[in-house]
């Protein structure tokens, strides 16, 4: 079954969104996504896909830039939020809330075709994570480009080797599962194929949130924040350090 966080939804935008993990995370992904879409600043208007995206807050980022989005989400709870947030930022009006699973989308926007498609930090919370991008690639128009956020199970391994907790380590598996770990660990081998198979040529690789939090204890006042950003974006798309991040995020054509 697929991840609803409606019972999660405040404590994610505590303990996520309103951290410090979570502000890298935001500004290591949109420097990214400036870097790595041109298109984003051209002037044109984007017609733009935010496939579970919660809170909203790349799409009030990409509204503020003059684009039209559609924000689905599975939590109700979230897409609450979401409206609370766009009304005070007066992007409302730019910003279309839609209460649906990701497969219901083609059903639901039948005909609608996308120049952006976000999938941030979703795929890993499906049960079946092809059916995320099987449903929206072909909503996405020929040369349109996709913004594949996902969470890297490599780094979470080693973590908890160097944390000491070697049976998850070896297992793959947590001993003691978290609300907030994700619930289908992808590999990324795994994941390329079914973006082959969905006509979707990567581009670009960058490690999100390589650097801060590395150790469980890590103190988050050690390092300024703007030279952890500077940190991580200096070595995001460097290997090994690319494939170190708490997340990889994929930019896509669709060929």
């Amino acid at each position: 079954m697929d991840k609803n966080f409606d019972s999660l939804a405040n404590r994610l935008k505590r303990n996520v969104y309103g951290s410090n993990k979570g502000a890298v995370r935001l500004a290591v992904l949109k420097h990214d996504m400036d870097a790595g879409i041109a298109e984003l600043s051209s002037g044109n208007k984007l017609q733009v896909l935010d496939a579970g995206g919660g809170m909203g807050q790349i799409s009030r980022w990409l509204a503020e830039k003059g684009h039209d989005i559609t924000l689905c989400d599975l939590s109700a709870e979230m897409l609450a939020l979401a409206e609370c947030e766009n009304i005070e930022a007066g992007l409302q009006e730019r910003i279309t809330l839609i209460h649906s699973s990701i497969q219901d989308l083609p059903s639901l926007l039948p005909n609608r075709m996308f120049d952006l498609v976000l999938l941030h930090g979703v795929i890993e919370w499906m049960a079946e994570p092809a059916a995320a991008i099987e449903a929206v690639a072909p909503m996405l128009r020929s040369g349109g480009a996709m913004s594949l956020l996902f969470f890297n199970r490599n780094k979470l391994y080693l973590k908890w080797g160097i944390n000491g907790q070697v049976e998850s380590a070896l297992a793959g598996k947590s001993r003691k599962p978290q609300k907030l770990t994700p619930t289908t660990l992808i590999a990324e081998a795994d994941l390329r194929k079914i973006l082959a198979d969905n006509q979707l040529k990567q581009l670009t690789k960058a490690g999100i949130r390589i650097f801060s939090r590395f150790f469980t204890r890590q103190l988050v006042a050690s390092v300024d924040f703007e030279d952890a950003i500077k940190l991580e974006k200096h070595y995001c798309h460097e290997e090994p350090f690319a494939s170190l991040g708490e997340h990889t995020h994929f930019i896509l054509r669709k060929t």
